[in-house]
This record gives structure tokens, C-alpha cells and sequence, in this order.
């Protein structure tokens, strides 16, 4: 992408008073070292920052930032730049680097071995055949010669045996050796052939290297300060909190933190690192609303007969657009916690120290960002109708400046680990509600103690059946606990079933929430203080009748046990 008013400007401004018919200045070319020095980490995604300084003298330059990582943007590439200088335009390019082996020299030289090697057995198998074809001739000769001597007196048998062993010994011996060389020369040149494999197999290693070019113009000269940044995909962050609670002193401490892991392709090491709640992969923009319009209505044509095929336009499928965006913070201390900001839809958070999350990490990293303290409300619930076990509650308000994401979270009570769980999100001020698992000194029960059935009303028609029931809460802890007892009575959804409840011990709660949205709902629910050590004959106990009438022939649907 080219900024061409600002490229024309920047040019004037660095060559001066000059004709604009010149030529313009050629760029210098300048590789530079950089590595990610800020991250700001979205939820999939992260924008990662890499941030130089050089020293450059006024004049128009091409900054090469190398080795961007496998799992960037290139669409989404930004760069600015801080001192005298302007950015004039970036590139992005993608391209197949080769890398010879680190033997290639050697191998090249076991050729060229193996080439002289088959020289020389070719030289001394063409001298050998120079030496053959020699022979060759002098026998040829010696033949003349004795052909024109036949039946003269010149004729010597004994000279012609003898010539005729020489010749066939000598030629013997020239065809032995012959059959070696010619041997040797096809093991040379098989040698070369593999020598040139090994060559041809070896080529190096081929990558992909990415790049991003900024091109600048430079008009004072001092120290300039590039960051260039971009998208990459494979990042990812979620909330972990540790809430640890004290029953004694009726606080809880929440810490807050985060769980970091990053497949981008590049580490980042020893970067300030932000953590963000915006989500730059969806789109900026809200859905389009649509016109709706009625008119008669046109039964659609009955259906082609079987057999043949109707063919229409395909329909067109849906497609989205989606926007990047970027939001960064601002850094702060080591030692403090982290600094929040927010606008619009969206929070950051800025770590006070340094991190490094390598890529392509096995797990996830965790870090901190903040921890808080508050106030809780710690309450025992029991639910006897389900299970013994009676739970401690803790409601507390979100006394941090932090906005807390939706998150797993690990309960603690005093030292001891209870369990994992999830906390919802809750703003600034807002409150909430943990459970910190079941206190085995404390439990709850439910009897049945009674239960009959017989005829009812003036003149009978109606069955009714009675219980009693009797809830008990021992409390074998060494202090007074602040309990909600909760147990259920049916809701009769038929005119001829009719639910009663009386006898209570203890009257329900009257807390408003409860009385609203519950108590029509069939919940029974007791607010008490169950004293210390009531345990065995001193169990705390609550009983009520429960009364069910049906007319006579009524079938009722089964009630759970």
C-alpha cells in the first residue's frame, strides 16, 4: 500500500529545492533485527508490536522487518514511527527461501573427484586400446609379408611359429588387461553417478519467509523509533481465578489471573503484555434490518412429476465480513497490579512486569493480574429432600476495579484446596455468589415419620393423605452457624387435588426475594441459627404435617421420594 501526497511531500522535504523533473531519490535498503516487544492478547486472536530504534541520517529508506510468524495477517500490518521522519508506504511479501547444506562444498568436490576418476580410467583404456590395435596391425603385416615369401625359399616355418606366438601372447595379455580397465571404468563411473546423487539429493532446505517493509523518509537526522504491528491468529487468553475464604474472619481474597497460551508461530519473549476482553475477529458493524412485506398469497406450482428434474439459479450463500481491530494499553510497575482501562465494549488490562509465553506450548502459561478483598457473607445451605451434605455460601461484593470475566476458578477454605468451580462475570461493585463445598461436621436430614390414608369431607368423596415430617441439623462445629433450611411441599395443578401445609414449628422465612419468587413455587425455606455442638440429642430439629386430598377416583401423578 502507497500514501502517495505523503510520499510526494516527504521526498520534498528531504531532497529540498529540487527540480520536480529529477529523478527521485533511490531508497536505501536496510535490514533490521526485531523480535515482539508488546502483545495485546484477545480472546483467539493477539496484536503483536515489534518496536526499533536506529540512528538515521535524512534521506529515504526501506526498513525489512524478517521472519514474521506463520500465523499473521499481512492485511492487518501497521507501522508508526516517532523523531523526524514519516512513514511513506508498507509491504508485505511471502516468499520461498532456499538454504544450501552445509556440505554442499564437499559434495561438489566428490564429484569432480569422481569425473577425474573416470577420465583417467577412460585414458587408460583408450591407451590400452591404441596398444591392441597396434598388434592388430603388425600381425596384419607379418601375414603380408609371409603370404608373398609362400613357396620361395625366403620362407622360414620357424619364424612363423614364432611370430605366431608372440603375437597371441602379446595379445592375450593386452585383451586381459583390456577387460580390467574396461572394469574399472564402468566402477568409476558408477561411483559418479551416486556421487551425483547425493549431490542432487541433498538441495538444501526450502522455508517460507515472511516479510514486512516500511519505507521511510527520514528529514532530521537522530534517532527514529519504528513499531510496526499486525494480527496473528492461534492466541488465546481466559480468566483463572484462586478464591481463598476465612470463616473466622468473614473475608475472602480473590485472585485474579489469567491462562496464556499462543500457537503463532513466533515466542514472545520478555514482552509488556496486555490482556483484552474486545474481540477484533467480529464484525464492527450492527446486522441490517430488513423490509418485511405481505401480499396475497400465490400457492406455489405443484411439484414436477417423478421422474424429472427441476433446475434453477443456486442460491447465493451467506457471507460475513469481518473486521480487525486493535486496542492497546498503557504499561505499569512490577510490583503493582495490573492497570485496567476501558471504553466502548471492550476492557484491557496491562501486566506490570514482562512476560514470556513460548509458542506452540504444550500448556497454557498463567500469569497474574490482580488480587482484591472483601467482606463475604458466609451462610450454610441445607437441602435434606436431596442430600445430607450441608454447603457453605459466601456472598461478597466485586470490590476491585476490575471487570471479572467468566472464568474457572479454585475455592480454597483457610489452607485447604475444596474444588474447582466457575465464576460468572461481574462488573465493578456487583455481587457474587460462591459455593466453598460441604462441611462434613455439619449435616441435614429429612424423615417421614408418618403417613395415612383414609376418607375425608362431610360426606366422604375425597381421600386424604397425611404426613409428617421432621428436618434435623446437627452441627458438630464448635460455633453458632447461620443456616437456610430448604425442603419442598407439592403444588396441586388440578382443581380436584388440593396441598396443605401446618403444624409448622418454626415459621418460614420471610425474606422478600424468597416470598416472591420461591415460596409460590412450593420451596419451603427456614433462616436459623443452629447453636454449636448440637449434635445427638440436642439435634436441631423442624417438623410439619403435609395433607394431600384427591377426590374419590383421582389418579395423582406419583410424588418423588
Amino acid at each position: 500500500m502507497r500514501t502517495s501526497s505523503v510520499a510526494l511531500l516527504s521526498l520534498i522535504l528531504v531532497a529540498g529545492p529540487t527540480a520536480l523533473g529529477q529523478d527521485a531519490p533511490v531508497p536505501t535498503q536496510v535490514d533490521v533485527e526485531s523480535r515482539p516487544t508488546r502483545v495485546t492478547a484477545y480472546r483467539g486472536r493477539a496484536w503483536v508490536e515489534r518496536t526499533i530504534r536506529k540512528d538515521m541520517s535524512p534521506g529515504v529508506y526501506q526498513l525489512v522487518f524478517t521472519d514474521l510468524p506463520v500465523r499473521w495477517q499481512p492485511a492487518s500490518v501497521q507501522a508508526k514511527v516517532s523523531g523526524g521522519a514519516k512513514v511513506v508506504g508498507i509491504d508485505t511479501a511471502t516468499r520461498q527461501v532456499s538454504t544450501p547444506p552445509s556440505n554442499l562444498e564437499a559434495l561438489a568436490e566428490t564429484v569432480k573427484a569422481a569425473e577425474r576418476a573416470v577420465q583417467s580410467a577412460a585414458d587408460a583404456l583408450a591407451v590400452r586400446d591404441a596398444s591392441i590395435a597396434f598388434i592388430r596391425t603388425m600381425m596384419t603385416k607379418a601375414s603380408e609379408d609371409d603370404r608373398d615369401k609362400a613357396g620361395t625359399a625366403g620362407l622360414s616355418i620357424d619364424d612363423v611359429q614364432s611370430q605366431l606366438k608372440f603375437f597371441s601372447a602379446e595379445m592375450a595379455t593386452l585383451l586381459a588387461a583390456r577387460q580390467t580397465e574396461a572394469e574399472a571404468l564402468e566402477d568409476r563411473n558408477r561411483e559418479l553417478e551416486i556421487a551425483k546423487s547425493e549431490l542432487s539429493k541433498a538441495g538444501g532446505s526450502t522455508r517460507t519467509q515472511r516479510d514486512a517493509t516500511v519505507e521511510l523518509a527520514v528529514t532530521s537526522a537522530g534517532e527514529i523509533e519504528v513499531t510496526l504491528g499486525y494480527l496473528v491468529s492461534n492466541a488465546n487468553w481466559s480468566p483463572r481465578y484462586d478464591v481463598r475464604g476465612d470463616l473466622d474472619a468473614g473475608t475472602v481474597v480473590v485472585d485474579y489471573g489469567a491462562s496464556i497460551v499462543q500457537r503463532t508461530g513466533e515466542d514472545w519473549n520478555d514482552v509488556t503484555l496486555v490482556l483484552s476482553t474486545a474481540q477484533p475477529a467480529q464484525s464492527a458493524n450492527p446486522p441490517t434490518i430488513n423490509p418485511v412485506y405481505v401480499d396475497v398469497y400465490v400457492p406455489p406450482p405443484p411439484p414436477p412429476p417423478v421422474g424429472r428434474r427441476s433446475r434453477g439459479p443456486a442460491s447465493p450463500a451467506p457471507e460475513m465480513a469481518l473486521a480487525d481491530s486493535a486496542v492497546a494499553g498503557a504499561s505499569g510497575y512490577y510490583a503493582s497490579d495490573a492497570q485496567v482501562s476501558g471504553g466502548g465494549s471492550s476492557v484491557t488490562f496491562t501486566l506490570p512486569r514482562r512476560v514470556t509465553v513460548e509458542t506452540n506450548s504444550e500448556s497454557a502459561q498463567r500469569t497474574r493480574i490482580a488480587d482484591f478483598q472483601a467482606e463475604v457473607d458466609f451462610t450454610f445451605v441445607a437441602m435434606p429432600v436431596l442430600t445430607e451434605q450441608v454447603y457453605l455460601r459466601g456472598r461478597f461484593m466485586n470490590s476491585s476495579d476490575y471487570q471479572l470475566l467468566a472464568g474457572e476458578a479454585g475455592i480454597f477454605m483457610g489452607g485447604d484446596y475444596v474444588g474447582p468451580t466457575v465464576l460468572g462475570a461481574a462488573a465493578p461493585g456487583s455481587k457474587i455468589e460462591l459455593y466453598f463445598g460441604a462441611d462434613p461436621a455439619i449435616e441435614a436430614t429429612r424423615n417421614m415419620l408418618t403417613k395415612n390414608t383414609g376418607e375425608t369431607g362431610v360426606f366422604g368423596g375425597w381421600l386424604k393423605t397425611s404426613y409428617q415430617f421432621v428436618l434435623a441439623v446437627s452441627n458438630g462445629t464448635s460455633r453458632d452457624i447461620k443456616l437456610e433450611l430448604w425442603d419442598r411441599r407439592p403444588i396441586s395443578r388440578s382443581d380436584e387435588i388440593e396441598v396443605s401445609v401446618s403444624n409448622l414449628t418454626r415459621a418460614l422465612s420471610t425474606n422478600a426475594s424468597y416470598v416472591a419468587d420461591d415460596l409460590p413455587k412450593g420451596l419451603m425455606r427456614w433462616d436459623l441459627t443452629v447453636p454449636a455442638q448440637s449434635t445427638g440429642d440436642r439435634v436441631f430439629k423442624i417438623s410439619y404435617d403435609l395433607d394431600i386430598e384427591r377426590k374419590e377416583g383421582v389418579d395423582m401423578t406419583p410424588l418423588p421420594d
